[in-house]
């Protein structure tokens, strides 16, 4: 159902509708809509008479999907825009933060990246929309304190152990000084983290760690304080993140293998971008790779090429992330067996640095390629990310690998 208003001075009698999309995952299986007659300033709904809608089962959680909705009143005619998730969206923001800039830079960066998500400074009731939530409470003074038996610290601790979570929480007093002393939650056990001691004023770069996905990041620091906890990884966690200035541990992965998180005790949208992968956005995008949230996004995307067969699909990228190599499996549907299969690779740039081309066999086949992370002048390329670019006559995808080094 949708509910418009009518803004104008008469009276609109009889008003009608028509349900559209460009979508290839949806189906509109009735487009009309009656909404009768609406008052100048009031609202109403097709309640009486709804569209509906099915989206085929392989859509991926979290697409969006454009509507446009044709509006008719006798001779006037308008057309509206709307647009709706399948599924569950990629992330909620929660930003309790009284300065809040740094949840709202990650906001403005994910939805750049194309991930679907919603922002709000109180937790959002029911966080099974969500496929990851992220938190951020902010520096002293100016920080919030999630209470240990707070609600919103209820719900966060539901989320991950009961609904397979993905969760990312920033504070720099939330891991060691808000538990001890504050009366704050202590979410420590759950993210891998202990919580050492309280900070020193002292951070000025963040510097990323071998062999995780923040592997050659490095940022400069502009958080609203650089006095930040001290943490330590344990059980399944491992360290990503740590001061530059002296070592110490600043952020922490965890797979603990039903849920997964990233805790920091810096503010991450405040970080300085550099070049890359030393980017906020490269960032973010890591940290949803590592829960396992894709964006439907791509590079130089063609709108032509969005209705996607099913039959034809970029299958698994294994082992991803990876450090020699990377296998590229893919499935070619009988309508592209006469045609030219392009796989090229991108960085975070843009800059296409390999190129497969190969000739399939006739009627629908499984194949794959092997990608050794050099270009094609044969010279390694650095540790990043990258996007491997798939492309038939009738179908485009664009996946994300990350090389280690």
């Amino acid at each position: 159902m949708v509910t418009i208003e009518n803004e104008g001075g008469a009276v609109a009698e009889n008003v009608t509708s028509h349900l559209m999309t460009s979508s290839a995952y949806v189906t509109i299986n009735d487009d009309a809509g009656n909404f009768g007659t609406i008052d100048p300033g009031a609202n109403a709904t097709n309640a009486s008479d709804p569209y509906n809608v099915t989206a085929d089962s392989l859509t991926p959680s979290g697409t969006v999907v454009d509507f446009e909705l044709e509006v008719v009143s006798g001779v006037y005619v308008d057309t509206l825009q709307f647009s709706l998730v399948v599924g569950q969206k990629h992330y909620y923001i929660w930003n309790p933060d009284p300065t809040p800039g740094s949840g709202e830079n990650m906001h403005t960066i994910l939805t750049n990246l194309g991930y679907a998500g919603d922002y709000g400074v109180t937790l959002a009731s029911d966080l099974g929309l969500y496929q990851s939530v992220y938190v951020c409470v902010g520096m002293f003074s100016d920080n919030y304190v999630i209470g240990s038996g707070s609600p919103e610290a209820a719900a966060l601790v539901d989320f991950l152990e009961n609904q397979d979570g993905r969760m990312y929480l920033e504070g720099g007093d939330v891991w060691y000084y808000d538990p001890q002393y504050s009366g704050g939650y202590d979410f420590g056990s759950l993210f891998g983290i202990d919580g050492l001691s309280d900070g020193g004023g002292d951070l000025y770069t963040v510097a990323g760690q071998s062999g995780t996905f923040t592997q050659g990041m490095s940022f400069g620091y502009g958080g609203d304080n650089s006095w930040v906890d001290h943490l330590k990884s344990t059980g399944t966690g491992f360290v990503i993140f740590t001061n530059a200035s002296n070592s110490d541990s600043i952020g922490v992965a965890n797979d603990a293998g039903t849920y997964r998180t990233v805790g920091t005790s810096f503010e991450l949208g405040l970080l300085t971008d550099g070049t890359a992968p030393s980017t906020r956005a490269a960032l973010l995008d890591s940290i949803m790779n590592f829960f396992g949230i894709g964006a439907d996004v791509g590079i130089e995307e063609d709108e032509e090429l969005s209705s996607v067969p099913l039959q034809t699909a970029l299958g698994l990228l294994y082992p991803n992330p990876f450090h020699g190599k990377i296998t590229i499996s893919y499935q070619i549907a009988e309508v592209d067996r006469n045609g030219s299969i392009a796989l090229k690779i991108f960085d975070v740039t843009g800059r296409l640095v390999k190129q497969f081309t190969h000739v399939s066999a006739s009627g629908a086949v499984f194949d794959h390629v092997v990608w050794d992370a050099r270009d094609d002048r044969g010279r390694a390329v650095p540790a990043g990310i990258y996007f491997v670019h798939f492309e038939t006559d009738t179908y485009q995808q664009v996946e994300k690998a990350i090389l280690l080094r």
